[in-house]
C-alpha cells in the first residue's frame, strides 16, 4: 500500500504537468490561428474604410457568393466590389471597425460596427444627410486561404430608422 501511495504522489504532478503542456500547446495553436485570421481579414476592413475595392482580391475567391439580407445576393467578387462602391458612394465617410473575431473550423466570424453619413442615393433611398451607426456580423467560409461564401447580418431596420424612414404596417 505504501508503494502505491509513493507512486501516486509521483504520478499526480507528472499528469498535471502533461495536461498543462497539452493545454498550453493547444492555446498557442488557437492564438496563432486567430492572429492569422485577423491578418487575413485586415484587407477587407481597409477596403471598406478606404474604398480601395481591389484589396478584396487578397481575401475572396473570384466566384465568391455573398448574402446580406435584405439586399440581393451577389455572386462573384466583381459584383461585390460594385456593392462596396455603391455603399461608399452613399456613405463617403463610411468606417468599419472589428469588434470581435472567432474561428470554427473553416468558418471565420467577425462582429463589427460601421458608421457613416448618408449623403448619396442608396438603393433608391434619397440622401438624408444623417449619420448612422450599424452593428452586425459576418460569417465567411474559407477554402484554401480564400472566402468562397459569406453571410452578413446587420440591423438594417435600425439603420433605416436612424436615417429617418418610418415603418408603415400594411393597410395604413
Amino acid at each position: 500500500m505504501r508503494k502505491i501511495g509513493q507512486t501516486l504522489r509521483f504520478l499526480i504532478p507528472v499528469i498535471a504537468l502533461v495536461a498543462l503542456v497539452v493545454f498550453m500547446t493547444g492555446a498557442g495553436r488557437r492564438k496563432r490561428a486567430k492572429e492569422a485570421f485577423l491578418a487575413a481579414v485586415a484587407p477587407v476592413y481597409e477596403a471598406w474604410n478606404t474604398g480601395n475595392a481591389d484589396l478584396l482580391d487578397e481575401v475572396y475567391a473570384p466566384d465568391c457568393l455573398f448574402h446580406w439580407p435584405p439586399y440581393p445576393d451577389t455572386e462573384g467578387l466583381e459584383a461585390h466590389k460594385q456593392f462596396l462602391a455603391a455603399v461608399r458612394s452613399a456613405f463617403p465617410d463610411f468606417q468599419l471597425t472589428m469588434d470581435q473575431a472567432m474561428l470554427d473550423g473553416d468558418l471565420g466570424l467577425t462582429r463589427w460596427t460601421w458608421r457613416g453619413t448618408h449623403t448619396g442615393e442608396f438603393f433608391g433611398l434619397p440622401p438624408t444627410g444623417k449619420r448612422v451607426v450599424v452593428s452586425g456580423c459576418t460569417i465567411g467560409q474559407w477554402v484554401e486561404g480564400k472566402v468562397v461564401e459569406e453571410w452578413k447580418y446587420s440591423d438594417e431596420l435600425g439603420a433605416h430608422q436612424q436615417l429617418g424612414f418610418k415603418v408603415i404596417p400594411p393597410g395604413e
